[in-house]
């Protein structure tokens, strides 16, 4: 049959235009469903999910210029300590061949936001750079501000300025491990220790630390301060960061077995449990000092939080070493901060003296940072007469170039001798949003010097905490990676890198690792990669 002539109008003719339109819309439309997914899809977290990377004002500030590196904390004297040195409880690595953050600060902010698509920075700043001399007898604002160390003042805020210029949400740490010399001498500490058994009474040391009510007192007042000087800049703070790692890995240290060497690296059970207690009271201070000064804060503690797995699982002293290392290291801190439980004891069981209303609800979100599982041995009895939960033994650490002795890593490990375990991820983002409070994961990352590893580890803990969220076992609302730049890694010095950018010590040039490209497009797309 042969075609018949068709007679079109000007209104015909537009009819089939219009309906060719349409059908190539449509077709276009089918042609992007089958080629891409959904939004809703496409975006795996919120679209005000917050990416950023983490860093620390000592670990970070030095190098350069001898004025950039702060010698007033006692994390320096500890660290150029000639018996540490000498005993191999620190690296013998000097805090001021670092980055050089303190002249850096732009470049870095700079850095974070353009390559690795950040839209939040978290930082610390320095309380002794901030009061290099005793701030007692000042108790208010204005009589701290009259004893501030105006170069260093000025500092910061310019820091908080060029993190927001670049479009970055600022989360600042007023206590990240370091404290000024007036009250922590680590070593007059340690020397008062020599003799003292784990169980016995801690010595009085005038100043010693987190030991003193002192320090909880100036504590809060530096607080008080910072938000006073600082609040305008800064709507998320953190009070202190892993306040458990300082108490164990300062006064928990049995050489050979278990040994942060964190200052002042002694072995005492009384004084870790009086370091945590004193570390809820200076949160709960902290925290009602920046709410009084700033309504608009956000404030909270950061925990670090560590996947105990039992050793032997079919060992019922592993299974019940598990519970209690879960419940020492994971939860005391928390439920001291959340719940107002002071367990002075920590028997696990609070009693009607050990429930304290000027410690509760001192937290409006829960800072969690994760790194690793810990296999735990059960032991028979408990191993401490201060500490009745204290019954096991755990592995955290395998052998690496600085601890050769230590047992071959029974899995993947990182650089740094620690178990990758990102299942464990899982159950450490439960236990915190068991709180029912917002999550910040605050820090998570590894040490892997050639970048074969950290693209994965990010992969892996993204994905299952992006399960997590999705199972509503923990409101996450940020993710900050450990870290920008290697730095001083504490009593390990330079050798483990962690960084996105390592760094030259002579020229401070910063130089990208591949795995920064991976961390900067799942956050600007706010999802993981296909497949993932």
């Amino acid at each position: 049959m042969e075609p018949r002539d068709v007679v079109v109008d000007g209104w015909g003719r537009g009819q089939l235009r219009l309906r060719r339109t349409v059908r190539r819309c449509l077709l276009l439309s089918a042609i992007l469903a089958l080629a891409a997914p959904s939004a809703a899809q496409a975006r795996a977290f919120p679209k005000d999910f917050l990416w950023g990377t983490a860093i620390a004002a000592f670990q970070t500030e030095a190098g350069g210029r001898p004025a950039n590196t702060d010698t007033r904390s006692d994390w320096w004297v500890w660290s150029h300590d000639a018996t540490n040195i000498a005993e191999r409880h620190v690296s013998g690595d000097l805090v001021e061949r670092g980055p050089g953050h303190w002249r850096l600060f732009r470049r870095d902010a700079a850095l974070a936001r353009r390559r690795l698509g950040a839209n939040a920075f978290r930082l610390s700043i320095e309380w002794s750079r901030l009061f290099p001399r005793s701030t007692r007898g000042a108790r208010t604002p204005r009589q701290l501000d009259r004893l501030a160390d105006p170069g260093a003042m000025r500092h910061y805020a310019a820091e908080l300025r060029a993190i927001r210029q670049r479009g970055m949400t600022p989360v600042l740490t007023l206590n990240h491990f370091t404290l000024p010399t007036w009250l922590h001498d680590p070593i007059a500490v340690r020397e008062a220790f020599a003799g003292v058994g784990p169980d016995d009474p801690p010595p009085t040391v005038e100043r010693g630390g987190w030991l003193n009510d002192r320090t909880v007192r100036e504590f809060g007042a530096f607080a008080a301060w910072a938000a006073w000087r600082y609040g305008k800049q800064v709507d998320l703070w953190v009070t202190i960061n892993e306040p458990m790692v300082v108490a164990v890995n300062g006064y928990v240290n049995v050489a050979g077995a278990f040994a942060g060497w964190f200052p002042p690296g002694v072995y005492s059970f009384p004084a870790a449990v009086t370091v945590v207690r004193n570390l809820a009271r200076a949160n709960a201070r902290a925290y009602d000092a920046v709410h009084r000064h700033d309504r608009n804060a956000r404030v909270g503690p950061v925990q670090n939080m560590i996947a105990f797995t039992p050793a032997d699982p079919a060992s019922a002293n592993d299974r019940r070493g598990v519970e209690h290392a879960d419940y020492i290291f994971n939860r005391v801190f928390l439920n001291a901060v959340v719940k107002g439980q002071d367990d002075e004891d920590v028997d696990g069981r609070i009693e009607a003296g050990e429930r304290h209303p000027d410690l509760r609800g001192r937290a409006d979100f829960i800072g969690v940072n994760y790194y690793f599982r810990s296999r735990v041995t059960g032991l028979p009895g408990p191993a401490s007469s201060t500490v009745a939960l204290f019954d096991f033994l755990p592995s955290n650490t395998y052998r690496h170039p600085q601890n050769p002795a230590a047992p071959p890593c029974p899995t993947t490990c990182s650089e740094f001798g620690a178990e990758v375990y990102p299942q464990g991820f899982r159950g450490v983002l439960r236990t915190a949003g068991s709180y029912k409070l917002p999550l910040y994961v605050t820090e998570n990352g590894l040490a892997d010097s050639d970048d074969d590893m950290r693209r994965g580890y990010l992969l892996d803990h993204l994905r299952v905490m992006r399960g997590a969220m999705r199972d509503r076992l923990a409101r996450v609302e940020g993710y900050f990676a450990w870290s920008l730049t290697d730095n001083f890694e504490w009593a390990a010095g330079y050798y483990p890198r962690f960084g996105f950018f390592s760094f030259n010590p002579d020229t401070l040039a910063r130089h990208e690792r591949p795995s920064a490209e991976t961390f900067g497009r799942i956050a600007r797309l706010g999802s993981l990669p296909s497949g993932q």
